[in-house]
Order: C-alpha cells, then structure tokens, then sequence
C-alpha cells in the first residue's frame, strides 16, 4: 500500500492544496508555519476521523480544522474536507471526506464506489493494515514513539512482507 496524494477544498489554513507523494520516504520540510503539521493532520484525519462530528466530542477537530476567518478579509469557510489516494496490488482507493453541515464519505475502490460508513471502515481496516496510532508515529515521530511504531509494524501477523517494505525504503 501506498498514498499516493493528499488534497483538500479547505482544512484548517489550507486551500485548494494537492500534494503528490513520489515512491519510497518522503519528507516534509520547511519553515514554520507553512503547512508541514497540518498536511501531516490533513491525512490522519482524512483516514481516522469520522465524518460526521460531535459537538462536544470533536470540539477540538472544529476548533483546530475548520477554516476561520481569512486573513484577506473572506469567509471563514463551514466545512472542512480531505481527500487521500491510496495505490494497493488490487489497485487504486480513493477516501474523500467533508466535515461540516452535510457530513459525507465515499470510498472508490476498484469494485465501486461506497457510502456506507460501516463498509468503508471495514475496508480500510484491511488497506490500512495498522491502526492509526501506528501512522501517527510513523508520520509525526518523536523519539519516544517511533521504536515502538516501528517494532508494532515489525511484530504484525504479516511481518514478513512489513520488513521486506521497511527494508525497500530503507536502501
């Protein structure tokens, strides 16, 4: 499995971005304040986060995702989405999620096109493989998490095919 581009209409300060991610590691670097983290959170949220909110619950998603008022002057917009494109040996997965008045997610794999949020978590527990605090440390390492991120991947039932991907990158 790989991701292959990460995008969105509107996700906390960025707008209409598109982030195409080549074969092997790739690394996000630059000065503060210019989207790194939030591309990182872009694509954890788009894969983890429910679409449908909880107003007390997801608080903190709204407070830190929806757009607030622009700097320019415009809108601050009433909705956040993502979208995350996967390529697997049964071929392309696409996840588009929005957040907001009319929450919505849909799934394209290469059977067909899903709605049925149940559906759609089945399938990405079996694309995903790992759970989400395996790619959070993986994507945001510290110190502290990433040895056990990485021996998480490692230990996993399919290990063998975990290291030999570790190992593909790695040279």
């Amino acid at each position: 499995m790989k991701i292959t581009s990460i995008s969105c209409t509107q996700f906390a300060g960025m707008r209409d971005r598109r982030v195409e991610l080549e074969d092997g590691v790739n690394v996000l670097f630059g000065k503060n304040e210019t989207g790194k983290t939030t591309l990182v959170n872009l694509l954890l949220r788009t894969l983890f986060q429910s679409p449908k909110l909880d107003n007390r619950r997801d608080k903190e998603f709204r407070s830190l995702y929806f757009p607030s008022e622009r700097r320019d002057g415009g809108q601050a917009g009433d909705f956040a989405d993502g979208t995350v494109c996967i390529e697997t040996e049964a071929g392309p997965y696409r996840l588009e999620k929005e957040w907001g008045p009319r929450p919505c997610c849909t799934l394209s794999t290469p059977q067909g096109v899903l709605r049925d949020q149940n559906a759609i978590d089945g399938i990405l527990k079996d694309v995903l493989r790992y759970g989400e605090g395996v790619y959070s440390d993986l994507l945001s390492p510290s110190q502290k998490n990433l040895e056990p991120a990485l021996q998480s991947l490692l230990s996993h039932k399919e290990s063998g095919e975990a290291k030999q991907e570790l190992a593909a990158v790695a040279a």
